[in-house]
């Protein structure tokens, strides 16, 4: 039986996540004769486009066909079907498609409609401009200039909201239409995630560059029908293995590193859960494992790495060090500088002890000090942590995240 412990606040400064682990097998699942068919874009260079004979490419594609494999579909079974933006919702409630994999930002709106499982990817908004353009290199340098988004997309009026309110605001049907606004010199600049802009200076070297100065973050999920837990936590763990055996790299490297595109390390891996953990009665855990928590508390809350370090299961210790690289305010490495003043603080909200030798805990990472124009950049995290017992202590093995969206 799972022992659960429930408290107001342990204060702990937790700024790591995704632990190496041994990613768990998927099941194959069952499905009827007709394959699968998956949701994903046309127009999106680098992530997912159709060749002259209609096959359809990119980091999403391959992301997508990976899934499938581990579910048991192989690529000749699969139906694509597109998924413009404003289509993806009614796509997976109608069940016209199994799940959707096209830069689909988890957000809590969208979670009201539909499920995530993921996330595969970190994107970042940023900007496209023309290779000779030098004066533009951060939203700010866009005042008095123009700056063209899709229609729909809030990226334009986030830049001019939080950093550049006199910017000139455009809006095309789509993208490809931006880009060539761009490329004629009617716009300045094209604006939305790193991700997708890096597709669109590979198609145009020498023409067009990504400016490379992320201001938001994005997670991108695997969109299914909302509550099929089976199927989200099936996909996870698809995407957990893609990224533990090298496929993930590689798949970046050929679609996108190739354009000079930066990633994000691989994403911290989480199930997305729709469910909370039940509160229980704490008398009955182990008091070193609460002990440990609160050591962990402590030593991050201090900064005290080298202590937290010694809590630390050692074959993980390098993974975590990235995470405090990536998720830290202050080491950040596209705007630590800007936020040198922002602090941050964790708040232990469960222990679930499994049985004698592993449990789990749950916590928030809120931020403080961090100027409002990059609240889209450091939101709060809610971190799932693993601890085991080896020769009598506890240990952190595991850490995944949740962002939590206002």
């Amino acid at each position: 039986m799972k022992r659960v412990f429930r408290t107001g606040a342990i204060a702990t400064g937790l700024v790591l996540a995704a632990c190496a682990q041994q990613a768990p097998a998927v099941q194959e699942l069952q499905l009827p004769p007709r394959g699968m068919t998956i949701g994903i874009k046309f127009d999106q260079p680098g992530l997912s486009t159709r060749t002259a004979g209609g096959k359809p490419q990119g980091f999403d594609v391959d992301t997508a066909v990976y899934i499938a494999g581990k579910l048991g579909v192989g690529p000749e079974h699969i139906t694509w079907r597109e998924a413009r933006s404003e289509q993806r919702e009614n796509l997976l409630t109608s069940g016209a498609v199994d799940f959707v994999v096209a830069s689909y930002s988890i957000t809590a709106g969208r979670r009201q409609l539909v499920s995530f499982a993921g996330p595969y990817l970190m994107a970042g908004q940023d900007l496209l401009v023309r290779e000779g353009e030098r004066a533009i290199e951060r939203p700010e340098d866009l005042n008095g200039r123009t700056v063209c988004t899709a229609e729909g997309s809030t990226s334009a009026e986030k830049i001019r909201r939080s950093f550049a309110r006199t910017v000139k605001l455009g809006t095309r049907d789509t993208y490809a239409q931006c880009v060539a606004d761009l490329i004629s010199g009617t716009v300045d600049a094209v604006t939305t995630d790193d991700v997708i802009l890096a597709g669109f200076a590979r198609e145009h070297p020498g023409v067009l560059r990504l400016v490379g100065h992320r201001f938001t973050r994005e997670r991108y999920g695997v969109g299914i029908r909302k509550g099929d837990l089976d199927l989200q936590s099936r996909i996870t763990d698809a995407i957990r293995m893609m990224v533990d055996d090298g496929s993930w790299r590689r798949a970046m490297q050929v679609h996108l590193v190739a354009d000079g595109y930066q990633p994000l390390s691989p994403p911290t891996v989480f199930n997305a859960p729709d469910k909370a953990v039940a509160p229980g009665d704490p008398t009955t855990l182990d008091p070193e494992l609460v002990s440990t928590a609160r050591a962990v508390a402590a030593t991050s809350n201090a900064r005290d790495w080298e202590g937290f370090r010694s809590l630390v299961c050692p074959e993980n210790a390098d993974a975590i060090d990235e995470i405090v690289l990536q998720y830290t305010p202050q080491y950040d490495r596209d705007i630590g500088t800007e936020v040198k003043s922002a602090g941050f603080t964790n708040n232990v909200t469960g222990i679930t002890q499994n049985d004698p030798d592993s449990a789990t805990f749950i916590l928030r990472e809120s931020f403080t000090n961090v100027p409002e124009k990059y609240s889209h950049y450091f939101k709060d995290i809610d971190y799932t942590g693993t601890m085991v017992r080896r020769a009598g202590a506890w240990k952190l093995c595991s850490l995944t995240a949740d962002f939590v969206e206002p």
